[in-house]
């Protein structure tokens, strides 16, 4: 499994807050089964704590203590960008490894034009990624479908597939949602190894029993493996 939406990068956000912590989780999704570990700290948001600039050589620390340990997980830096229209942000500095896929969040109460948003980004030549797309209450069950036209993805935490989401969700909206097959990625979004720690096993043996092989391989593994392949293609 591929975990793209994380906040194990410590001290950066309301994620992790020590290195001990972030080797703790780490720890945990590889005994999931998870192979490779995108890190997304917040941007623009207001649980961001540091700026975007630290985050490069805080990874490599982590990096190089993960490499100290010996344990055997590719990991990626990235971000989690809430948008905000007033902020010109350099995407691309701030994409998934430094490819032209990004993880965006947006605003879960106020009526925001998602649609309107990640067409004209994907006219820049990204891919976004909508960032716990479960979340937002506003948007209307055919917004979701118009948001995938525009080249747009969808992410679904792992807590929502579980039930354990505090965040206020539409009734039924996360089994309608997969039941239709909008969504392309499932994550963690972790924060911590408390209520949000990393659980990508328990959804995967959650949705075993209700959905076919094949779509579980596309949002746990497959498309995020399409985000790494276009990495390497960059290299």
């Amino acid at each position: 499994m591929i975990d793209i939406h994380s906040h194990i990068l410590p001290g950066v956000d309301d994620g992790s807050q020590s290195i001990e912590l972030s080797l703790e989780m780490i720890k945990k999704e590889m005994a999931d089964g998870v192979t490779t570990v995108f890190f997304t700290p917040h941007v623009q948001s207001r649980v961001t704590k540091a700026s975007s600039k630290y985050h490069p050589p805080l990874f490599n620390y982590v990096k190089e203590e993960v490499k100290k340990l010996n344990l055997d997980i590719q990991l990626f830096l990235g971000s989690e960008i809430f948008y905000r229209s007033h902020i010109e942000t350099d995407f691309q500095a701030l994409s998934l490894g430094g490819s032209k896929y990004i993880l965006l969040e947006f605003s879960p109460t106020t009526e925001t034009p998602i649609e309107e948003i990640v067409y004209e980004i994907s006219t820049m030549g990204f891919i976004p990624i909508v960032a716990h797309v479960e979340r937002y209450e506003y948007l209307k069950f055919q917004d979701y479908y118009k948001i995938k036209k525009t080249g747009a993805l969808l992410q679904m935490n792992t807590t929502s597939v579980l039930g354990l989401d505090n965040k206020k969700l539409k009734k039924g909206i996360v089994s309608k949602l997969l039941n239709n097959q909008l969504i392309d990625f499932i994550s963690t979004d972790t924060h911590n190894m408390g209520l949000r720690l990393p659980n990508m096993k328990d959804a995967y043996e959650h949705l075993k029993k209700s959905h076919d092989q094949k779509y579980l391989d596309a949002i746990f593994n497959d498309n995020a493996k399409k985000i790494i392949d276009s990495i390497e293609h960059i290299k």
